[in-house]
């Protein structure tokens, strides 16, 4: 091949390199969820750059489309991530089976990983995660990757903060639980798609009112952020908590029947008894505590307003009976609940 030919071919490859990057950038500019964009970002790399797998970390959270995303992969990743986050360097693992850094996790795949940290304003905002044979990852592809990526730091940054700003719409400012009207829009959605049943509470926290008066309402602030710290940490990630008022909160239980829900309310209510929140020895009995009503309806033909209004009524007999205690009821039909607990 002459190098008037090679020129041409070169030119060619550039021109096309230069059509792909203009589509990437006019696509992912339109993405604003963060999901779409990182399915997008993935999609676009493995078509482009032919990589056998990758994921990427936007805001803490891990988006791939492929198979290869088991435990031991994603503990690979963390602890890769740990390192870029010192250096803010890309990092790249020979084999992931035996590369000294990750060779305690016993990785039962044969493939090199390549981590690229996104920067803007030399702040990591995203880190994408390649998996391939070594012999596929060469300098001229990574600088060629980095470009594209550090090209898209803007556009990853807009999804950002559009999540950011859709989140504070939807969540409650001092809890950051659900607000009411976006949790029974949530609850609706979860009744007419269930399959089975579905289980609510009602929880309230017990003598409050002398906790704000005795410490006074900063600390009254702390204590409605902690127990909602303690529900996060406590309930599944399918499960939907939302700070119904003042001190009382309301959550929903997706596809979880009656024994269930009394084992994850009773776990509940003992964490928050056994935690050590600040001046506790100022509360009856010197701990902070909950009252619970629950109910778990196996029907799908009731008013959202008749599941809450059963919840509160039991919520009322724990109270009214000594409070920190659950009550419980199952809803069969739209005319008939028994009392189970």
């Amino acid at each position: 091949m002459s190098d008037q030919t090679k020129d041409i071919e070169e030119l060619r490859n550039q021109i096309k390199v230069m059509e792909v990057f203009q589509n990437f950038l006019i696509n992912i500019n339109k993405k604003l969820e963060i999901k779409d964009l990182a399915n997008y970002l993935i999609s676009f790399l493995k078509q482009s750059f032919g990589v056998k797998y990758c994921s990427i970390i936007i805001e803490n959270e891990r988006y791939s489309l492929d198979p290869i995303n088991d435990k031991k992969i994603i503990e690979t990743e963390n602890r890769v991530i740990k390192e870029i986050e010192n250096n803010k360097e890309l990092i790249l693992l020979k084999n992931i089976r035996n590369d000294t850094l990750v060779h305690y996790i016993k990785n039962e795949h044969d493939l090199a990983l390549i981590s690229i940290p996104v920067l803007l304003e030399n702040k990591i905002i995203s880190i994408l995660n390649i998996y391939d044979e070594l012999k596929n990852i060469n300098k001229k592809s990574v600088e060629l990757l980095n470009y594209f990526l550090n090209k898209a730091s803007p556009a990853i940054c807009n999804s950002i903060s559009h999540n950011k700003i859709k989140i504070k719409s939807y969540t409650d400012d001092l809890t950051s639980l659900y607000k009411r009207d976006y949790f029974f829009e949530r609850l609706m959605y979860e009744i007419t798609n269930m399959n089975k049943y579905i289980s609510i509470m009602m929880v309230d926290i017990d003598y409050f009112k002398n906790y704000n008066d005795k410490n006074g309402h900063q600390l009254g602030d702390y204590l409605l952020k902690e127990i909602s710290l303690l529900f996060k940490s406590n309930l599944r990630d399918k499960d939907l908590t939302c700070r119904y008022g003042g001190e009382e909160f309301i959550i929903a239980l997706p596809e979880t029947d009656s024994a269930s829900a009394l084992i994850i309310a009773e776990r509940l209510r003992m964490n928050i008894e056994n935690h050590n929140f600040k001046l506790k020895e100022n509360q009856p009995e010197k701990k902070v505590t909950i009252s619970i009503g629950l109910v778990t309806t196996i029907t799908k033909e009731i008013d959202i307003s008749e599941i809450v209004k059963e919840a509160d009524k039991n919520l009322y007999k724990s109270k009214r009976s000594g409070r920190n205690k659950i009550t419980h009821s199952i809803i069969i039909n739209k005319n008939l609940s028994g009392d189970y607990f």
